[in-house]
């Protein structure tokens, strides 16, 4: 039956996956997980995870490899593929 395969997920993993869903990041705590950002023209991985801590609880925000074109070359920038929290205290 299709329909046990889709609810096959322990209960566990899906409280997780909808905690880390509902983390979004402040500038702070975006600018915080920059700093340990290596540089992507040298970084192997297509994606790198930064571990933060945000109200006493390990959070990880993961950022993708992009390459944009530069003038007549391609660069290897980090984007971060989620949301972020600017709150007025932060700018």
């Amino acid at each position: 039956m299709p329909s046990d395969k889709r609810s096959s997920r322990s209960g566990a993993s899906a409280s997780r996956s909808r905690t880390e869903e509902k983390f979004i990041p402040n500038f702070t705590q975006l600018k915080e997980s920059l700093a340990s950002l290596p540089d992507p023209e040298e970084w192997m991985e297509e994606s790198y995870t930064c571990r933060i801590t945000a109200d006493g609880k390990r959070q990880s925000l993961i950022f993708a490899k992009l390459e944009i074109k530069r003038g007549s070359s391609k660069v290897a920038r980090w984007v971060y593929e989620g949301k972020v929290l600017i709150r007025n205290r932060d700018v």
